[in-house]
């Protein structure tokens, strides 16, 4: 009935009252709690990760491309195992490049010593000076290892591609030591040592110069090699070897054709089998690297698992492995399995 008040109003209106005093209510202490753990929780999982960040950063540049100028070395390896194979491609290539400071050095302190008797003798005395003070001379060693920590003569650049990254050349190696010639040397090392020295690199392709993946951009960039090494008017022969990664936009005739018209012809030949020179194009994304090697064929496509194998190997590897040789350890396998040694 109209005007009547029915128990039913009596608890709506009581829950009305109760649902603002809830709203105005401070939060209960159970809550606050609760809402503090996951707050602490929270930052201590970020504390957490900046922590392990400080101490598993990567320590290799990583800007997904090779630098246009830059000098280096390809690195073709196990897939997973870039960093790795570069650390030891790194290493090989610096202990190359060492060699060839100290037989410099050598040669100069010899031509000295031969032309002029008093200044050897000079020299010895200073040697002998220095070598009292064995304090010094060990600061001075340990100072010169902590720049070279600092400023590594080889430095990855990760391409973010599997298989394959890129170890750059420092400008003091490149103002006073010829990339190519380091890796000839280290695959001739490992062809009379048969030690890789390196468990996952495969090809080691040196890098001369960098330029746009351009027909015309590597036209220009190809006139200083050819300068180099096609205008002694001597008889070559050489060939154009041309690999392409992540890239669909050049193509391997054109490119080659555009090369090859650069370079005289005669007294320079094509010999596809076994060229005095080989001009490497490889192309990776948006760059082409070049360079020219000597003994390309010879030293098995620049392939540094290769090279340290004997022919028999060589020859199973490629049969059995579509052209690449198996992983291996850094040691060349010279046990035949049982059953190929009883056949």
């Amino acid at each position: 009935m109209p005007g009547t008040w029915a128990p039913r109003d009596a608890m709506r209106a009581r829950a009305r009252v109760e649902k603002c005093d809830i709203d105005r209510a401070p939060p209960h202490r159970d809550a606050t709690m609760r809402d503090g753990k996951r707050e602490r929780a929270r930052d201590g999982a970020q504390r957490g990760r900046q922590k392990k960040a400080k101490w598993f950063k990567s320590s290799h540049a990583s800007g997904g491309t090779i630098p246009y100028g830059a000098r280096g070395v390809i690195v073709t390896c196990d897939g997973g195992k870039e960093r790795s194979a570069a650390r030891d491609v790194a290493r090989n290539l610096g202990e190359q490049h060492e060699r060839a400071r100290k037989r410099a050095r050598e040669e100069s302190e010899g031509a000295d010593g031969a032309s002029d008797a008093a200044t050897g003798a000079a020299t010895a005395e200073t040697k002998a000076e220095d070598a009292g003070d064995a304090g010094d001379a060990l600061a001075a060693e340990l100072e010169e290892l902590r720049e070279a920590g600092k400023n590594p003569l080889f430095k990855e650049i990760s391409l973010d591609m599997r298989a394959c990254t890129f170890v750059r050349a420092s400008k003091e190696v490149v103002d006073v030591a010829d990339v190519a010639a380091l890796v000839k040397a280290d695959l001739e090392r490992a062809r009379d040592t048969n030690v890789t020295f390196s468990r996952h690199a495969m090809r080691v392709v040196p890098v001369e110069t960098t330029c746009f993946a351009g027909v015309d951009e590597i036209k220009e960039a190809c006139k200083p090699l050819i300068e180099k090494h096609f205008k002694s008017g001597r008889e070559q022969t050489f060939a154009i070897a041309f690999e392409r990664r992540s890239n669909n936009t050049l193509h391997r005739t054109e490119v080659i054709e555009a090369i090859a018209g650069m370079i005289e012809q005669p007294p320079n030949k094509v010999n596809l089998g076994d060229p005095d020179l080989t001009i490497m194009v490889e192309i990776v994304k948006g760059v082409a690297c070049l360079s020219v090697v000597q003994d390309y064929e010879k030293l098995c496509k620049y392939n540094l698992r290769m090279v340290a194998m004997t022919k028999e190997d060589r020859e199973h590897a490629k049969a059995t492995a579509n052209g690449n040789a198996p992983a291996p350890g850094t040691k060349k396998n010279d046990e035949e399995k049982p059953a190929e040694a009883a056949d």
